[in-house]
């Protein structure tokens, strides 16, 4: 399992778990104090499987109303591409170069 780790203020923080939780390879969050204690893990998957987001997202709100930053583990499945399978971002990347010379010409 990829480990990512990033710096969230206690404001956006809600509004981070919700996008997290839409993500396909997401697998597990850590919501982790200033000093390292973590305060919450949270099992993706268990959520996808059957249990409602919403007593998770109060917990969640429950934190941000406490902590002003926190640090947030991700942790993520690796994703195996097929060679020459191209990202969402490239994939829109490759559109816009096809669509923006057309614009130019306008």
């Amino acid at each position: 399992m990829d480990i990512t780790t990033e710096v969230v203020h206690g404001w956006r923080l809600l509004t981070r778990v919700q996008e997290l939780l839409d993500e396909p390879d997401v697998q597990q969050l850590i919501v982790r104090n200033e000093a390292g204690d973590s305060v919450i893990a949270i099992e993706v998957s268990t959520i996808r499987t059957g249990s409602t987001t919403r007593p998770v997202l109060a917990a969640v709100k429950a934190i941000v109303d406490e902590l002003p930053r926190v640090v947030l583990e991700v942790g993520r499945i690796p994703s195996e591409r097929a060679v020459g399978e191209l990202t969402r971002s490239e994939e829109l990347d490759r559109a816009l170069d096809m669509v923006e010379p057309v614009f130019e010409r306008y």
